[in-house]
């Protein structure tokens, strides 16, 4: 079902504006987390850089996205930033069981929350997966970034840094 409502979802996309728009205050994200019996709520973060990323466990790139971002993570925590950014991942699946097999096969040291229903994406709008936001230190929306090849890593990084050193 999930699969079914992203590709209407995508369809809808495709012809409607986004409904987080660069320089707007991200939307209330908050959700379980998928390996902890907790909840998540992105404005617990303010103060720091965030990347958003949603992916599910059936996304092919995010095979290849995940552990890049884990390790760009590790990398910019060795760098000096540990306290200044963080990544949230926000997984698709509607059966969280699938989400946590995927993890178990490339696992991830930032949290990860569920959105069974994709209500949060259906809020972000994402048209295609995965799809990622920075969200700068007051909670601003500042770069979106669709798909994933791994040559686009090093852009990422490019953009969370310059976030993160307060640069547009």
């Amino acid at each position: 079902m999930t699969r079914w409502i992203f590709a209407v979802m995508g369809l809808l996309g495709a012809v409607t504006a986004s409904a987080v728009e660069l320089g707007q205050v991200a939307p209330e994200t908050r959700g379980e987390r998928l390996l902890y019996d907790q909840t998540l709520d992105l404005a617990d973060l303010r103060g720091k850089t965030v990347l958003l990323d949603f992916w599910a466990s059936w996304c092919g790139p995010c095979k290849q996205s995940l552990p890049m971002l884990d390790q760009l993570r590790s990398d910019l925590v060795a760098g000096g930033y540990p306290d200044l950014f963080e990544i949230v991942a926000v997984n698709l699946d509607e059966n969280p069981e699938a989400a946590r097999r995927f993890l178990k096969r490339y696992p991830v040291s930032y949290p990860v929350i569920t959105d069974p229903e994709a209500s949060l994406a259906a809020v972000y709008k994402i048209p295609t997966m995965p799809t990622s936001f920075i969200i700068n230190p007051q909670g601003v929306v500042t770069w979106r970034h669709e798909g994933f090849r791994p040559s686009e890593i090093s852009e990422i990084r490019k953009q969370l840094v310059q976030t993160m050193n307060g640069q547009p």
